[in-house]
């Protein structure tokens, strides 16, 4: 049987984690430089997010590679998935409405004038969420198209057998 990290929907899962990890190094970079001394909603709850989905993730990708064998071994990273992306937007979100209102000439981190450093921090956070949605759309894709179809118990096939026989004596097939 094969299982999500050997299908080739599984192998193409990993690119969007890889960029979504990197993005979440950068965004927890420029956010813990943020809040040394600005503890605003929107840093402290991008620094937070950033970290929740290096560990998480880093989680469920290792607690489903653990279970591999089973059938459901999906399922952990799927939920991560999810829950990240819709956290990732939420911070995008909120990193957007905090910054795109004000312009460049208004000082809010650490008294100094950095429009790069939070601009960035917005491009990697909807990154970072474009990835994520990426990878959970890969994650569904192998569930409906990728897992093998198994076949049904030998229970079920001698009974299937049983009604086939009983059907042809019968005359009905």
């Amino acid at each position: 049987m094969e299982n999500f990290y050997s299908h080739p929907m599984g192998i193409a899962a990993w690119f969007p984690r890889v960029i979504e990890y990197i993005s979440a190094v950068i965004v927890l970079g420029i956010s813990a430089w943020a809040v040394r001394e600005t503890k605003t909603v929107t840093v402290i709850y991008t620094l937070v997010i950033s970290v929740v989905s290096l560990v998480v993730t880093s989680v469920a990708l290792l607690f489903s590679c653990m279970i591999r064998r089973q059938r459901w071994h999906i399922w952990p990273i799927l939920v991560t998935d999810g829950v990240m992306s819709y956290l990732w937007l939420v911070s995008f979100v909120f990193l957007a409405q905090n910054f795109n209102a004000v312009s460049c000439r208004v000082i809010l981190w650490n008294g100094l004038t950095v429009c790069s450093r939070k601009y960035a921090a917005e491009a990697f956070s909807f990154i970072a969420f474009f990835c994520s949605l990426v990878a959970l759309g890969l994650d569904i894709g192998y569930i409906y198209w990728g897992k093998p179809k198994t076949p049904p118990p030998m229970e079920q096939r001698r009974y299937e057998e049983q009604l086939s026989q009983n059907l042809e004596t019968a005359g009905l097939r």
